[in-house]
This record gives C-alpha cells, sequence and structure tokens, in this order.
C-alpha cells in the first residue's frame, strides 16, 4: 500500500496530470454547450422560396407571352396558389405541411381535369374542405381521414389475402402490408385519443419513428429479418414513450449525455490511461530515479505490481473525475430533472423491455468499456518496461487501436477465423448488453478467455524483463 500511495502521488503531481485535468474539465464544459444548445446550432425550416421564384417567371411568361408548357405552367401555377395559402403559417408547422403536400396534389388535379373539360365541382368542394379544416387548426380532420383511407386498404387486403389463387409469397407480402396498415391505424387513434395534435414535439417525434420502423419490423415479425433488429427496438422503445408519456428520446439533456459517455468521453480516457500506463516505468529511467526505487527493501515484483495497481487506480479515477464533472456542469447548464428519467431498452434476446437506472446504465456501460481500456493501458505499460521509451510506450498503442479498426474489418469482411482468437476482435463488451451478440460470432466467455489470456501473456513479459532489468549503468 505504501508504494501504490507513493505511486499515486507521483502520478497526481506530475505537471502533465495537472494539465492533462483542466484540458478534461474544459472538454467536459464544451461537450455540455453542444449538447444544450445544439438545437439552437441547426435549422430545421423546409421553404420553397426560390422554387417560388422560378414558378412564378415561368407563369409569367405563359400567360404574358405563351411560352411554355401547358403542363408544366399547371404543375407551377398550382405550386404557386398553394404556397401563398401556405406561407401564412411558419415552415415548421402542420398546416404549412399539409398545404405543400395534401392541398397542392389535389390542386394539381383540380387544374388539370379543368383542362379537360371534365366536372370539377367534386374536387373544388374538396379543396374548400381542406383549406377550411386547415384554417380552423381542424387537426383531427385530418387524422380520421387518414383513419378512413387507411381502413379502406385494410378491407381491400383481407378481401384480397381470401383469394385462393396467391401463391404463399403474395400473401406473406399482403401480411406485412396488412401488419404496417393496422399499426398505423393504432397511432392515428392514439393520436386522437390523447389529443396529440400534428407538431414536433416528443409525442410526435416518437409516432413519426414508430412510423419509420413499421416495414422492418413487418420484415421482423413475418420474415424473421435479423437485419431489422435496430427497427424492431425503435419500435417498442418509442411505443414506451407513448405509453408511458415520458419522452426518453430527448438529446438536450444531462440524461443523455450520461447515455452517451463514453461515445463523447473515451478516448480522452484512453489518452490519460495510455498517458499514465506509457510513462510510469520509462520516465523512472530516462531520470535515473530507477535506481533509488529499486534499493528499497522490495522485490522487484512487488514495485512492478504497484505500478500497475496504480494504473489501474488512476484509470478508475479519470473515469469518476468525469463523471463527477458531467454531474455538475451539465447538471449546472441543463439541470438534474432529466436524471428520473430512466434508460429504456428493447432486448432482443428475451423480447422484452428493460428499464434501468440511468446510473446503473452508466455502471454496466463502464464494465462493458474497461476491457478495452485496460489492455490498452498494459500494452503501454509492458512497452514502457520493455523499451525504456515513454514516447514510443505512447505512440504504439495507439497504432492499435487504428490497426483493430482493420483488422476487425477484414475478420467481419472475409470471415476470417482466426482473427476471432485475437484480442481487437473481442475487447469490446458493449455488444454483448441487453441481449446482443458479436458480429463475429463470439461469445462472452470466449472474449473473457481471450482477453484474460492477452492480458496475462503482456503482465508475464513485463514482470519477466523488468526482473531482469540492468540498471548498473544507468
Amino acid at each position: 500500500m505504501k508504494l501504490v500511495k507513493n505511486e499515486l502521488y507521483k502520478i497526481l503531481h506530475k505537471r502533465s496530470t495537472k494539465i492533462f485535468l483542466v484540458i478534461a474539465i474544459m472538454f467536459v464544459i464544451l461537450i455540455n454547450v453542444i449538447y444544450r444548445y445544439s438545437d439552437d446550432l441547426l435549422i430545421f425550416s423546409t421553404t420553397y422560396y426560390e422554387d417560388y421564384n422560378m414558378a412564378l417567371n415561368y407563369v409569367n411568361d405563359y400567360e404574358n407571352n405563351s411560352i411554355g408548357d401547358k403542363e408544366l405552367y399547371n404543375y407551377y401555377k398550382s405550386f404557386i396558389d398553394t404556397y401563398d395559402l401556405a406561407n401564412n403559417f411558419d415552415s415548421n408547422s402542420w398546416q404549412y405541411q399539409k398545404y405543400m403536400e395534401d392541398y397542392w396534389s389535389l390542386l394539381q388535379d383540380y387544374y388539370r381535369v379543368q383542362d379537360e373539360g371534365v366536372d370539377t365541382t367534386n374536387l373544388f368542394n374538396e379543396l374548400e374542405e381542406l383549406k377550411t379544416n386547415i384554417e380552423n387548426d381542424n387537426w383531427e380532420y385530418f387524422v380520421q381521414k387518414d383513419i378512413n383511407n387507411i381502413n379502406e386498404n385494410i378491407e381491400y387486403i383481407k378481401s384480397t389475402l381470401n383469394d385462393p389463387s396467391l401463391n404463399n409469397n403474395e400473401k406473406l407480402n399482403y401480411e406485412k402490408e396488412l401488419f404496417v396498415l393496422e399499426e398505423q391505424v393504432k397511432l392515428n387513434e392514439y393520436r386522437l385519443e390523447k389529443e396529440v395534435e400534428y407538431g414536433d414535439d416528443y409525442l410526435n417525434n416518437a409516432i413519426n419513428a414508430i412510423n419509420s420502423s413499421l416495414y422492418g419490423m413487418a420484415e421482423y415479425k413475418y420474415s424473421n429479418d435479423t437485419d431489422s433488429t435496430e427497427t424492431v427496438k425503435s419500435y417498442y422503445e418509442n411505443w414506451y414513450i407513448l405509453d408511458e408519456e415520458v419522452d426518453t428520446n430527448n438529446a438536450n439533456t444531462l440524461r443523455s449525455v450520461f447515455i452517451n459517455f463514453f461515445s463523447e468521453y473515451s478516448f480522452l480516457i484512453l489518452i490519460f490511461s495510455i498517458m499514465i500506463a506509457g510513462g510510469i516505468v520509462s520516465d523512472e529511467f530516462n531520470k535515473g530515479t530507477i535506481k533509488s526505487l529499486l534499493i528499497v527493501p522490495h522485490k522487484r515484483s512487488k514495485i512492478l505490481f504497484a505500478k500497475y495497481i496504480s494504473i489501474i487506480i488512476m484509470i478508475l479515477l479519470i473515469i469518476g473525475v468525469l463523471i463527477v464533472s458531467e454531474l455538475l456542469i451539465g447538471g449546472i447548464l441543463m439541470g438534474f430533472s432529466s436524471l428520473s428519467i430512466p434508460v429504456v431498452v428493447y432486448n432482443i434476446t428475451d423480447s422484452a423491455l428493460e428499464i434501468i437506472n440511468i446510473f446503473g446504465y452508466l455502471g454496466l456501460q463502464i464494465l462493458a468499456n474497461l476491457p478495452q481500456i485496460i489492455l490498452l493501458a498494459t500494452l503501454a505499460f509492458a512497452c514502457s518496461v520493455i523499451v525504456n521509451s515513454t514516447a514510443f510506450s505512447i505512440v504504439i498503442p495507439f497504432c492499435g487501436i487504428i490497426a483493430s479498426e482493420l483488422i476487425n474489418a477484414f475478420a467481419y469482411a472475409y470471415d476470417i477465423k482466426i482473427l476471432n482468437y485475437f484480442v481487437t476482435t473481442n475487447w469490446d463488451f458493449t455488444v454483448y448488453l441487453f441481449g446482443g451478440t458479436s458480429i463475429y460470432g463470439n461469445s462472452v466467455l470466449h472474449a473473457i478467455i481471450v482477453c484474460l489470456v492477452y492480458l496475462l501473456i503482456m503482465l508475464v513479459v513485463t514482470f519477466i524483463v523488468f526482473k531482469r532489468k540492468d540498471i548498473k549503468n544507468i
């Protein structure tokens, strides 16, 4: 314990450690500012201003000089008339979207039929009805209209499914389409029941996400398509939002930063871990202080073991510092209320939602990411002992990180089985969380054994080399 305390004291009093901690705090502030104000930096408005000017020029040329095509004139004329109405509303509003989608489409039909000399009374009445309901903010009208249209399609598909001439493939496709339509009815009925008018709030975002996932869900349900697992997760996780009326998708919260903690801070943790491990022994040799360290009444193995334990403690310490800093800085910038919202993850293997406290989720992420961090720090530690060069000991692990991307890509693309026993295809344990599986086909036990073997090899070699080191000429 005395040796460990001594090592920790030396590490914490290094100038590089203090500089790193200052940079880490500044980085935490930057991350939280980005999360807090990210929506303000993005522009979501969809406008047709440039198209409007082009359309106006075309219509004027046609009406004044008879230059152009009548069909294209009708297209641009309908666009101008629609845009003039839609422009009375904000471009992000549902009224604007309904004008530019439903009304414009119907108005094109109206102008086309008018040119053909066909009675346009019904189309005119329908256009007026659409306009009236848009202007009166009657969003329920459009929801009910969607339900009626979808139900007509459902009845058609159900009657078609009774056709004995259908082959199995055709029947399967109809069943998939039926599933999608029935789910769309459920979503629209939910909208009416809960009075969720069109907008960009979290309930609308969840409804849109479920809508986007329905075809993938149908493929998974009826064809057991494993490539659709992400859309299946999206389906169930967003239905949880609708059922519980809690926003688990909000990205501008402290909770969201903690969910993505290792995505944001893993490289920072790796830099610190490798920097400490890469210099903990080589610095002693370069400065000549290794002699005074080895003349104390302790075995070399005990001294080296104390240094290694100090590295592990410092890894945990930097993670702890980042968590506390994030909690304080993120809480000040974004508030603490989001931390009461659980993390919701769909477990594909168990076919069930897992509801986890945010700090429980963070704990799982730490456990799953630690093997990679510790293995890379151990590699830096081994290089520090064997080569006695701090720069080399820091560079090698980062080269390993870059090389791992290539190795893993080859292992997956060409299904090279021997690479399943390589450390880089096994050190990411996050893939096994919540029923996940490795893309290389490795089991959790296989990954643990492989990582332990590589860890032991590096440590055994390191201890043997250190025990035989000649310090007389240092």
